[in-house]
């Protein structure tokens, strides 16, 4: 029997939670059951290189929208491509990607909600509805993310499967090494590693430093990522006396290198936080985890055990749960072998790969049954 072609079609493919777990799915695909290429609808980019150059083919579509004629441009191309299953990330790949298939008369249509987006206009939850009723399944990353297309996107629970993100082991780096790429600056640190964005809430991060009591130790807090947010979070830093104890490393496609540098990772997300993979790469890494309890971040980070969970945008909160592991070095090692045996037990990249390839054959089946 020759292999099933499936077709991941993803707005464009920079450095990001979504991009990365596209990246998983291709990289830890069962070649001798299914073919896997990818398609950016707009553009390529980091995560689209590393793809290529581990031989998986990547093309770009170049769409500017979902209008009809974006639309018949994808068709074509999944005319010629052939595909049994398409696999769509993002509301604009996903509203790109469906009407296409439905044009092209593509197998089995499987879409993937990795965020929840409460930014969504009421025509385009209105839009995400009438969709789903063109796919086989809709994918979630978390329980959070289920709620949310349940109740604010109205889409049908039969249709909905939970596939917690998974990720590889770490790198080989050790703390020491990790201090050098970081520059070795004056402990204890604090890092925050993710795209500088408001909703990412790293201004709420530096807040909290600010209110450290003065006889709490002073850290120095690492952002690993960059975004429009990065000139506000000087400005933000200066004015709260904190400028020389930020470091702005921007982005690092090493990032998960430089986490044994850190005495806390702190996810300070104030919104859409689908899943929290920063925060599941820190508990892999060994490093307790300050998350806001917010989206899926709670199923990934178990509070007390392997991190401290605190309610998103609440500064006062976010300094007394920084505070609190900072003075108990014990606490935090406890915390970071638990964290790193729930990575290793529950959100590994393999098994999440074969969860989805298992959903495509239940899907090709059910299709042929009916």
């Amino acid at each position: 029997m020759r292999p099933l072609r499936v077709v991941h079609l993803v707005e464009a493919l920079d450095t990001g939670g979504l991009e990365r777990v596209v990246q998983t799915l291709v990289r830890h695909a069962d070649g001798r059951r299914f073919r896997v290429e990818v398609v950016c609808a707009v553009r390529g980019g980091q995560v689209a290189m590393e793809i290529e150059a581990s031989g998986a083919p990547v093309r770009c579509l170049g769409a500017t929208g979902y209008r009809p004629r974006d639309i018949l441009r994808a068709a074509r191309l999944l005319r010629e491509i052939d595909p049994d299953i398409l696999h769509t990330h993002g509301h604009f790949a996903g509203a790109l990607g469906r009407g296409a298939a439905w044009w092209s008369d593509v197998p089995a249509v499987v879409h993937h909600l990795h965020t929840i987006d409460t930014t969504l206009r009421g025509r385009h939850r209105r839009l995400e509805r009438l969709l789903a009723r063109l796919c086989r399944r809709v994918l979630c990353c978390s329980g959070a993310v289920a709620a949310h297309a349940s109740a604010d996107l109205r889409i049908p629970a039969g249709l909905l499967a939970v596939v917690p993100n998974g990720i590889d082991p770490p790198p080989v780096s050790s703390r020491s090494d990790a201090l050098a790429l970081v520059g070795r600056p004056n402990p204890p640190i604090v890092g925050c590693v993710g795209g500088l964005t408001p909703h990412k809430g790293q201004a709420v991060l530096l807040r909290a430093i600010a209110r450290l009591p003065s006889d709490a130790l002073s850290p120095t807090v690492v952002l690993v990522g960059d975004g429009p947010e990065r000139c506000a979070l000087e400005a933000e830093a200066t004015a709260l006396g904190l400028r020389s104890r930020v470091v702005l490393m921007g982005e690092r496609v090493d990032a998960r290198r430089l986490l044994p540098a850190f005495d806390i990772v702190v996810v300070p997300s104030i919104g859409r936080e689908g899943f929290g993979l920063a925060a599941l790469e820190a508990m892999d890494a060994g490093v307790p985890v300050v998350a806001s309890r917010v989206g899926g971040l709670p199923e990934v980070v178990q509070d007390g055990s392997t991190g401290v969970l605190v309610p998103p945008g609440d500064a006062p909160a976010l300094a007394a749960a920084i505070a609190r592991l900072l003075a108990s070095p014990e606490e935090r090692r406890a915390m970071g072998v638990r964290g790193k045996k729930r990575v290793e037990s529950m959100f590994r990249a393999v098994p999440m790969t074969r969860r989805v390839e298992g959903l495509y054959e239940e899907i090709l089946c059910e299709r042929r049954a009916a």
